[in-house]
């Protein structure tokens, strides 16, 4: 499991906040965004990063950047 900075969350917490506010749950979530499901796995459990190829299927679904993805990551990554 992840740990998270108090004042920058993990990207996974980011995501899960983005799905929940759409309705979905992860399962249809991660199948309407055609994820893997073990690539999902790992990045929901903070064991996989969120990179570029990823951070492009989640700005189509979201209606984003993939950039904003990738500077989730980037923050949490530099609190570490």
């Amino acid at each position: 499991m992840f740990m998270s900075h108090p004042l920058t969350p993990h990207p996974a917490e980011l995501l899960r906040q983005a799905i929940s506010q759409r309705g979905y749950t992860p399962e249809r979530f991660r199948a309407e965004a055609r994820l893997q499901p073990r690539l999902f796995r790992a990045v929901m459990t903070g064991k996989r990063p969120i990179k570029l190829g990823l951070a492009m299927r989640l700005g189509r679904f979201f209606g984003t950047s993939p950039w904003v993805w990738i500077a989730f990551q980037q923050r949490y990554d530099k609190a570490l």
